[in-house]
């Protein structure tokens, strides 16, 4: 009895087995023969064995979807594809699309909207399925910078869009059915232009001066990864001041050239302040009050002025785009702070000895002045006689004082004799110190 039973056992259990081998067979069978499309962005199954496939596109009249169908017996077969017609229900042949036969599979490509079905023609059957395509494309309407929004503060970017509808026709329901996007906020916007980047759609941004305009790039992109992409060009309203000023100090009279480096301008204005001793003397007789620090005004493009005096300078550059519609706007750049444009104290010194043995050091009397405006030298022997002497009035820079004020040791053509000398210097710097200076230097000949 228990043979028996055991023997009942073993046979359901390879009847069991058979019958799973054969559902998994039909399941392969089925699976194997289900349309598939390798570059959708995204499927869902709407009936057994029919799915609908979204497609990125460049815009309304792009066609970009694919299909694959593959032999559902594994071996060759012929391959019959048909695209519905809403308008008399049915399925027509696909436009352009050759019978294949003899082949494991078949795609078709470039395709537009709608529903596709295969007829599979394999060992005696014949199987159908469909599909849906769906081109998804989103297509940036609107990119743009109203001229009244772009001030001298900043400028506002428009733009707006419009976007698949994502609907597909359900032949089964006679129906059209929508896909609903999977987020509430499904499109991610993003604007590139020169250094700036925004992440909503219409951003506000600061202004950026340039003299050329300067693309804004938009890139919308959706819960698939499909993009749409637009531009505008921004055309700036402001400008930006720059300058540098070479030398920055040295003695007076010094000549100063502004290098101007500014952009987006129509006009420019060079301020120059007063020295700083200049603003403390007045700031001191006006009791503290303000005053006019502005010593002058220049309208050129890029000066070159002569500082006079001697004193610690400021200097400020204003420049100016106008704007008919929205007002002029304004930038201005004061130099640095702690920086100023530094012209030297007067300064006289005198040698204690020359030596004018022709060996290049020490050869003659000569006065180290810096910003002087005038200067006299007498120059007497252990005597009282003047063996040399210069004046001049109106001294315009160091090298002028070298080359004429110099002793060689000379008396007319005859050497002077060594010995004691007495110099007498009066000066006045341009600063309006006075630098009187008197004493004795020696004269030595053939000293090393």
């Amino acid at each position: 009895m228990n043979g028996f039973n055991n023997q009942k056992m073993a046979r359901l259990r390879i009847k069991v087995i058979f019958m799973l081998m054969l559902f998994l067979l039909a399941t392969a069978t089925v699976m194997n023969a289900q349309i598939t499309a390798p570059l959708a962005k995204y499927e869902k199954e709407i009936h057994f064995d029919e799915n609908v496939y979204i497609f990125c596109s460049d815009g309304p009249e792009s066609e970009n979807g694919a299909l694959t169908a593959n032999s559902y017996s594994g071996d060759s077969s012929s391959f019959i594809w048909e695209k519905y017609d809403t308008l008399s229900n049915t399925f027509l042949p696909f436009d352009g699309y050759i019978s294949k036969e003899d082949t494991l599979q078949s795609t078709i490509s470039n395709l537009g909207n709608g529903l596709y079905r295969v007829t599979i023609h394999s060992g005696g059957t014949v199987k159908e399925y469909q599909a849906h395509v769906i081109n998804n494309w989103i297509e940036v309407t609107k990119a743009e910078i109203p001229d009244s929004s772009s001030t001298c503060d900043g400028f506002q970017i428009w733009s707006d869009y419009t976007k698949a509808p994502l609907s597909y026709f359900d032949n089964q329901t006679g129906k059209w059915e929508k896909i609903t996007r999977r987020t509430n906020k499904p499109f991610a916007f993003y604007w590139k232009g020169d250094d700036m980047e925004y992440y909503v759609q219409n951003p506000y941004s600061p202004p950026i001066p340039s003299e050329d305009p300067i693309p804004f790039n938009l890139t919308i992109t959706d819960e698939f990864e499909c993009i749409g992409k637009g531009s505008v060009d921004y055309i700036s309203k402001v400008p930006k001041s720059g300058f540098e000023a070479d030398p920055m100090e040295g003695e007076a009279v010094l000549k100063v050239t502004f290098n101007n480096s500014s952009i987006n301008y129509d006009s420019i204005l060079w301020c120059f302040y007063k020295s700083d001793s200049i603003l403390s003397l007045e700031t001191e007789e006006n009791d503290g009050n303000p005053i006019d620090s502005i010593d002058f005004v220049l309208l050129e493009k890029s000066p070159v002025y002569e500082y006079e005096w001697t004193g610690k300078y400021l200097v400020k550059v204003i420049t100016v785009h106008v704007n008919p519609t929205t007002g002029n706007c304004y930038d201005t750049l004061h130099m640095k702070s702690g920086t100023y444009i530094d012209v030297f104290e007067s300064l006289v010194e005198a040698p204690n000895v020359i030596t004018p043995n022709g060996d290049g050091m020490n050869d003659v009397f000569v006065v180290k002045s810096q910003s002087l405006k005038s200067m006299t030298i007498h120059i007497y022997n252990r005597w009282g006689g003047l063996v040399h002497s210069w004046s001049y009035s109106n001294i315009r820079g160091r090298d002028y004082t070298y080359e004429h004020s110099v002793w060689d040791g000379k008396i007319g053509s005859r050497m002077a004799s060594p010995g004691v000398y007495f110099y007498v210097i009066r000066a006045i710097g341009r600063d309006g110190a006075k630098q009187n200076k008197e004493g004795f230097f020696h004269l030595f000949r053939n000293k090393d």
